[in-house]
């Protein structure tokens, strides 16, 4: 809407209002016994004159936008009502404020109200009412409504006559009362229409007359000049005024007042004499202000362009202040669609060439007008369809304009064939829910609310798009208006089949009109049929286009050389009949005949261009082929503009010739137009493009004879070659390091214009290239040598890491090209293919790092990677950077992810978008993150857990054990329903929109639960024993498994002995079965082994029910005609995962054996096995795949694991399909990893020794084991608790040499530790004891003679003998925190919410007075952790991290002076300055002299000074540890050595970290904790 206000002027604005108006007059007297009709989003009601037309009292809504910025009410005057003031007559055609304005692409954010009130001064009853009482009504209705009270919109009021004193006094009353404070401040504006402000000669008259022939009225005595009211308000309205903006209009016209002629308001009454007043006459009397014939009437207009002045000031002011707070929130949804706007170049484009007055009989036409204003509901369907060349792209635009110019919210997609961003249904979904997003408020909040959950869209499945985006969110809106779809060109969509599906799924009550162009294709024409009653189909036939083409020909034939308009028309109509409707032929027709010179040149040229558009695109290659010195450059310009995956600029076509054939074009614009002819454009962009898409597949057929055809293969190769040479030259790699050091995205210099296109496309065009051709293997190979990390880097820095992983698949599916003609053997090969590997790897385990940091790609990730990936054998050892050791994986692990669960089994998992679940036999339900893995939370259904199942936007979990179906809210974690069934459930599903919880039972029945109220909406019986089988009467047995599919229309049910069987839950009747062959059919109970798993596919191109049986043969059925299609013996699979994207499925066998097959289509290699993980194991229990399709995760024995082969991040075979070179594509038969089945046992507790050589750890098997400092190797074994219980606390005493460890069972150990020249270990026993309490922490003093023990609810204090010297009781569950005094080391200090008290160290005596001493906190802590004793100006300080339990609170960091803490001291307050820090801390490391070392939220190990930052809030940030290293609770094990060495606990392994400090980022740590980086530098 904005873009159609820019590119169009008020005049036309209006103009183009007063013609669909017209339309809409017509229109209406055509229905005149209609009650209701309807003008695109508008409804009307019909008025009978008979009817009250005054209008109704009270305010009245007349028209709601998608996000109102302003709020208009319009208030009558005296003998006025709500309608009847604003309208000329009884048609609604002139109720201006309703039908009008709406429609005025000026007034889109404003909402439209009247008000009525009872000032009919004709009435025979009399009336106390006055002024002041309308007024108090006004202000309260505006004050109750609503929709106004709910959002923040600035007010303008318009008040006719009396009205404007009503206007005046309302917002008196607004400022003088303090109940109305919040509506006052948003008044902005106040219209007045001949309004007496100082009274009028004609109340006295009219009063003197209603006494005779009415009772009195006591308004109208405040109409008189002078009156009481009157003076009153113009005395108080004068103090308040000037924080208004004013508009006074007046009359100048005479009315007829029964006895005679004469003005009612004159000037000097209409207007109030204020300096900011802005005063303007009217050609009109004091009715006629208000009132007109059409929107060109002179004084409408006068009025509308005061209200657009008035709108435009507030929707500027209010959009910049929106823009400012949403700022964070548009750069979230474009982060959720990886998209930054509409395509408005596009439409510009179309527009452009389109020609003023074209295209208006498509929008005339009844069938257009139908489909646009219809009232009914659903998906309404408008295909536009015809020949190549006939326009329909800029029928499309002026379709959009159309629609915009109507006020209505049109989301909008051209597609186009090949190139990237405009050619996919995914392309298409993403930039329509964009541009409803920037509509619609609603819309905007549903995305951001799916962003907040942790949505995630990266993938370019567009069925996942269409379930995410549009039936969980976007399509369950109710909106006030439709919404508007235009698409264009799905002739050239990859995939247009998805979207027939997705369309007949939309529901009945979406609002939704869809505007579609394309050719007649057959299949696209079968799959409107499938839609049935919603699509009209409109061809494009010639007769319509030909005023068109008329009036582009009259725009352009003055510039040639024709002597009449005789002339002119015989030439128009000898054009006219050669284009054959063809708009494209008449364009180049006309731009060469431009050419001509003379009369006979027209003729020539006329006679020798050919009908045929190929034949019209031979000519011109001929012709440039005459011109043999630029043939060269021409051929270039053509490879490139036709190859490119999208548009290249002007500056990046320069760079690519000089790469490609060594020329310097400066005025490259003009060389195109000479040297390409007319098949190639520059757009206003400067984007240069193939004029159709006909001349781009002219060019790429095959024979063509010209030295300017284009073989794609050869196209692509040219093009990948070039990309890679630039890309591995020392050019990118010194632009790559301005980058770095400015930390921000300089202008592309000269010469380095090409980067991002080659480094975001080179990949698309090597997996198109030739594979028989040596040069992009031998290019390939010098880049991933040279700058392979420069080019992560400037991924990194354009925040898009998408394009990593799709390269490395484009390398992938190259290699396996090329494998069908070349051995991959040698180093070449392996160096490629181990990098194809590590791009995936590292951009999916560093994203976050990389993001942050781009630069980190060369001195940090290399070393934290496996020793023997490509990226670690290459680059580790080319900077000084950190160091990495204790690092066990020597390659990339497939499995991500292992968690254990000690004396329990795992039963089940289930993936959702934003967390993944594990339900264990004791009836727990595990929550994790699906990224990092880390618990969310554990819920508690009760009994054994059998099935789970998440909603479409992981906000609930359904669980189901034998008995009991549980719902859970993963956003508190509560329990929202439970349902009891009598037969255990087999399945559960979600219905499409989430409102129910369905369940398939044993005993035969569906349940649909409404997740609303808990409430059982239905239960459908399927009955299996009478579908028309004679031979099959008797009773079935229970079933043994069921499941749903992917719609829930659908249930597949198996039974011991029989075929699968289908029944179809919208009709209730038997769908069909699946027999393994046909003559089993009827039933033979002896024949058919038992069906151990099902999964259907959900993507509805592969359509297949996928039935693993007993005697191991998996088959994929189809799973409409039930028919078998592929048989695969021996895979005996327990159970059947497959991915969302319908490309692979997992079978999981009982030994432990994972087998991941891909699937293809109907062909004898549709399904194939590519991956095999096998284990000498316990069997695989259930299977559960990740919505992006690349990880799953599979249960087994007492653990769970998490993988992600990179075997699942490949091209698809749809993609492979459209392979130009259509070379067959073998996947790899089987690749095999043998998984350890060795117990990883993970460190739970560190302590270091002072002299930073050792590092004692607990593990959770009960443990204490030493490790090497130097290389993190573990060097064995000191003591061990009991078996299996985890150690939970680890301190060491330096002076007497002692280890204390503390397991989970709160048993303490005190045990003396001796090393020797054999190693370390342990002697005496000096303390075994159980505390009654849990132990939060332990504390040595200096002595190490006392062991201060801290529980719940109270601390004690040991002798090394294991006697209890001290004991301090605090209240149940009050935190506290306790450390050594930072001065005084025979004391110590305990922090209580908000009292400090000093007590001794040898009997926990307290020191401070009986009070305490009253800490002044900046907030109420719930539990700390962390503290550090350190030097700062002098002072010893307290430094603590306080952790609050509240999912939406922060860290707060507190550091307190030392020396505050006496005993005498009565209160202290923190020391300032550092309040901002502790929201970015996740831990505190350590301090080193003033230097504070710390954990951010990122986990980013970063530093600063102390004594500094108070005033300059900087710290430096030196490197990042991977999410990975948490452990299964989500926090990080670390310590800090006495030599600056860094120790990490990764699960069962010890990192340690040398020389982290060396490499350092200056960040700004800003009150909103926003970071931003400013350099990076080596220190």
């Amino acid at each position: 809407m904005e873009h159609f206000r820019k590119r169009s002027s008020a005049e036309s604005r209006i103009s183009f209002l007063e013609r669909a108006l017209t339309g809409l007059s017509t229109q209406r007297s055509k229905q005149p016994g209609s009650p209701k009709y309807s003008s695109g989003a508008f409804t009307f009601e019909r008025v009978d004159p008979s009817d009250d037309i005054k209008g109704p009292l009270g305010l009245n809504l007349l028209y709601v936008p998608s996000e109102p910025f302003v709020d208009f009410i319009f208030v009558h005057g005296l003998g006025g009502g709500s309608r009847k003031t604003w309208a000329k007559t009884s048609n609604l055609y002139h109720y201006w404020p309703k039908e009008w304005l709406p429609r005025d692409p000026d007034f889109k954010h404003v909402r439209i109200h009247s008000f009525g009130y009872a000032a009919y001064w004709g009435e025979r009853k009399s009336s106390v009412l006055e002024i002041n009482d309308f007024a108090r009504s006004l202000l309260g209705e505006i004050k109750n409504n609503p929709d106004i009270r709910s959002d923040d919109t600035r007010i303008v009021l318009i008040g006719h006559s009396m009205g404007g004193l009503v206007i005046k006094k309302a917002y008196i009353i607004a400022r003088e009362d303090p109940a109305f404070q919040d509506i006052a401040s948003r008044f902005h504006t106040l219209y007045f229409l001949a309004t007496p402000h100082r009274g009028s000669d004609w109340a006295r008259t009219l009063t003197n007359i209603i006494k005779v022939s009415a009772g009195p009225k006591a308004y109208l005595n405040d109409l008189e000049p002078n009156s009481v009211l009157i003076s009153s308000i113009n005395e108080t309205f004068r103090h308040y005024a000037q924080d208004l903006q004013l508009w006074s209009f007046y009359e100048t016209l005479q009315s007829n007042l029964i006895l005679y002629n004469s003005m009612v308001v004159d000037k000097s009454s209409a207007t109030l004499g204020y300096p900011h007043e802005r005063i303007a006459l009217l050609n009109a009397d004091h009715r006629g202000v208000c009132k007109f014939d059409r929107p060109s009437d002179p004084n409408y207009r006068t009025i509308r362009n005061a209200f657009s002045t008035t709108v435009e000031s507030i929707t500027t002011t209010a959009s910049r202040v929106r823009q400012e707070a949403s700022r964070s929130d548009q750069r979230r949804f474009d982060s959720l669609l990886s998209i930054t706007g509409p395509p408005e170049d596009d439409l510009i484009a179309l527009e452009d060439a389109r020609v003023k007055g074209s295209c208006e009989w498509l929008t005339s036409k009844p069938e257009f007008e139908e489909w646009r204003v219809s009232s009914s509901s659903g998906a309404r369907i408008l295909w536009l369809n015809g020949r190549p060349t006939s326009g329909k792209s800029i029928l499309a635009s002026h379709v959009i304009g159309h629609l915009e110019g109507h006020n209505l919210d049109c989301s909008y997609f051209f597609f186009k064939h090949g190139t990237v961003g405009k050619s996919s249904i995914s392309d298409c979904l993403r930039s329509i829910a964009y541009q409803m997003a920037l509509n619609n408020v609603e819309v905007r909040k549903r995305l951001l609310l799916l962003e907040e959950n942790g949505m995630v869209l990266g993938s370019n499945d567009e069925q996942a798009l269409w379930r995410k985006l549009f039936q969980a969110a976007v399509l369950r809106i109710k909106y006030i208006q439709p919404q508007y779809w235009v698409i264009d060109a799905l002739d050239e969509c990859d995939k247009f089949q998805s979207l027939f599906s997705m369309l007949s799924n939309v529901q009945s009550d979406a609002q939704l009109r869809i505007f579609i162009t394309s050719r007649k294709l057959p299949d696209i024409e079968r799959g409107f049929v499938q839609l049935g009653r919603k699509v009209t189909p409109l061809e494009v036939l010639k007769s319509d286009t030909v005023e068109d083409i008329k009036l582009f020909i009259a725009a352009k034939i003055e510039d040639l050389p024709v002597a009449s308009g005789e002339d002119c028309a015989k030439l128009t109509d000898r054009i006219l009949t050669k284009s054959e409707g063809s708009f494209l032929w008449v364009r180049l027709v006309m731009q060469e005949l431009q050419h001509a010179w003379s009369e006979e040149g027209i003729e020539d040229i006329l006679n020798e261009i050919p009908v045929d558009m190929n034949l019209l695109y031979a000519r011109t290659l001929a012709s440039m082929s005459k011109v043999k010195r630029v043939a060269k450059l021409a051929k270039a310009i053509l490879v490139w503009t036709a190859c490119s995956s999208r548009p290249l600029t002007l500056d990046e076509m320069q760079c690519a010739l000089k790469i490609d054939i060594n020329e310097t074009i400066h005025s490259l614009d003009r060389s195109i137009a000479a040297t390409c002819g007319q098949l190639v454009v520059v757009d206003h962009r400067s984007r240069i493009q193939m004029i159709h898409q006909t001349a781009k597949d002219f060019l790429f057929q095959e024979g063509l004879e010209s030295e300017f055809a284009i073989i794609k293969s050869e196209g692509h190769t040219r093009l990948a070659v070039k990309c890679l040479e630039f890309l591995s030259g020392i050019q990118f790699k010194v632009s790559r390091s301005q980058i770095s050091k400015h930390g921000t995205m300089p202008p592309p210099a000269k010469g380095f214009a090409l980067a991002d296109y080659a480094c975001t496309f080179f990949s698309d065009h090597l997996y198109k290239s030739s594979p028989l051709q040596p040069e992009p293997w031998d290019v390939l190979y010098e880049f991933v040598n040279t700058n392979i990390l420069s080019w992560i880097e400037y991924l990194a820095m354009t925040g898009d890491l998408q394009y990593i992983t799709h390269t490395a698949t484009n390398i992938k599916a190259f290699l396996d090209r090329r494998a069908q003609y070349f051995p991959m053997i040698d180093q070449q090969v392996r160096s490629i293919e181990a990098w194809s590997v590590d791009l995936i790897r590292v951009s999916a385990k560093f994203r976050t790092g990389l993001l942050m940091s781009p630069s980190s790609i060369h001195r940090l990730i290399p070393p934290m990677c496996p020793a023997e990936s490509i990226i670690a054998r290459q680059y580790t050892f080319c900077h000084r950077g950190l160091m990495v050791q204790g690092l066990k994986l020597k390659s990339w692990d497939d499995c991500l992810t292992q968690i254990n669960y000690r004396g329990v089994q795992a039963t089940v998992a289930a993936y959702g978008d934003r967390f993944f679940s594990v339900g264990l036999s004791d009836g727990q339900v595990m929550v994790y993150h699906n990224v990092s893995s880390q618990l969310n939370r554990s819920l508690i259904h009760g009994e054994r857990v059998k099935i789970l199942n998440f909603d479409g936007q992981s906000k609930v979990l359904a669980s189901s054990g034998r008995r009991n179906v549980r719902v859970w809210d993963l956003s508190t974690g509560q329990q929202l329903w439970c349902f009891s069934t009598t037969h255990q459930a087999l399945a559960l599903g979600f219905t499409a929109e989430d409102e129910c919880l369905m369940a398939a039972t044993q005993g035969g029945i569906v349940l649909y639960w409404r997740l609303s109220d808990g409430v059982e909406r239905a239960r459908i019986k399927w009955d299996f024993g009478s579908r028309g089988d004679a031979n099959v009467q008797r009773q079935r047995p229970c079933p043994t498994s069921a499941i749903f599919s992917p719609d829930h229309k659908l249930l597949a049910v198996s039974y011991r002995g029989y075929p699968i069987i289908l029944y179809d839950l919208e009709s209730e009747a038997f769908f069909g079965e699946c027999a393994r062959y046909s003559d089993l059919r009827v039933g033979n109970t002896g024949t058919h082994y038992p069906v151990v798993s099902m999964a259907f596919n959900p993507n509805p191109e592969r359509d297949f029910l996928i039935i693993s049986y007993g005697d191991g043969e998996l088959i994929l059925y189809d799973a409409w005609t039930l028919e078998p299609k592929h048989r695969l013996p021996k895979v005996n699979a327990q159970t059947i995962a497959c991915s969302p994207d319908g490309r692979t499925f997992i079978a999981g066998g009982s030994f432990g054996t994972l087998q991941i097959f891909s699937i293809s289509g109907d062909g004898d290699e549709g399904v194939l096995l590519i991956y095999c993980i096998s284990a000498d194991d316990d069997g695989i229990k259930s299977l559960a795949f990740s919505k992006d399709s690349l990880r799953f995760v599979d249960i087994s024995g007492s653990q769970c694991r998490v993988w992600g082969p990179a075997v699942l991040v490949r091209k698809g075979f749809d993609e492979c399909d459209q392979n130009e070179n259509n070379d067959s594509v073998t996947l790899v038969h089987e690749s095999l990893t043998l998984v350890n089945k060795e117990t990883k046992v993970d460190i739970t507790a560190i302590a270091c020794h002072p002299n930073g050589d050792v590092i004692f750890c607990g593990k959770e098997d009960g443990s204490i084991m030493t490790f090497l400092a130097e290389d993190g190797k573990e060097s064995g074994m000191l003591y061990r608790h009991a078996a299996n219980i985890a150690i939970t606390l680890l301190t060491w005493g330096s002076r007497e040499g002692v280890l204390v460890s503390v397991d989970e069972s709160s048993r303490i150990v005190i045990r003396r530790i001796r090393q020797s020249s054999t190693g370390w270990s342990a002697s005496d026993v000096l303390v075994d004891q159980r505390y009654s309490d849990s132990v939060n922490g332990i504390l040595l003093n200096s002595a190490n003679d006392r062991l201060l023990v801290n529980g719940n609810q109270f601390d004690e204090l040991w002798t090394m003998q294991g006697e209890k010297v001290g004991h301090k009781a605090f209240p149940s569950q009050q935190f506290h925190q306790i450390f050594d005094h930072p001065l005084h080391p025979e004391t110590l200090v305990v922090l209580e919410p908000t009292t400090a008290r000093i007590v001794n160290w040898k009997d926990l005596e307290e020191l401070s007075c009986a009070d305490g001493v009253r800490l002044n906190r900046c907030s109420d802590p719930i539990f700390g952790t962390s503290a550090s004793k350190l030097i700062y100006h002098g002072h010893s300080v307290l430094v603590g991290l306080l952790k609050p339990t509240g999912y939406q609170s922060s860290n707060t960091l507190e550091c307190w002076a030392g020396d505050d803490f006496r005993v005498d001291a009565k209160h202290i307050s923190p020391l300032s300055g550092f309040e901002m820090l502790g929201p970015s801390i996740e831990h505190i490391i350590a301090v080193v002299g003033t230097r504070l070392l710390f954990l951010d939220t990122d986990l980013w190990v970063c530093s600063l000074d102390l004594r500094n930052f108070a005033a300059t809030p900087e710290a430096k940030r030196h490197y990042f540890i991977p999410p990975d290293w948490r452990n299964s609770s989500g926090d990080v094990l670390f310590h800090l050595t006495s030599k600056n060495e860094f120790v990490f606990a990764k699960k069962n392994e010890l990192i340690i970290i040398k020389r982290g400090l060396d490499y350092s980022e200056l960040i700004s740590l800003a009150k909103a904790q926003k970071r931003t980086i400013n350099h990076g530098t080596s220190i």
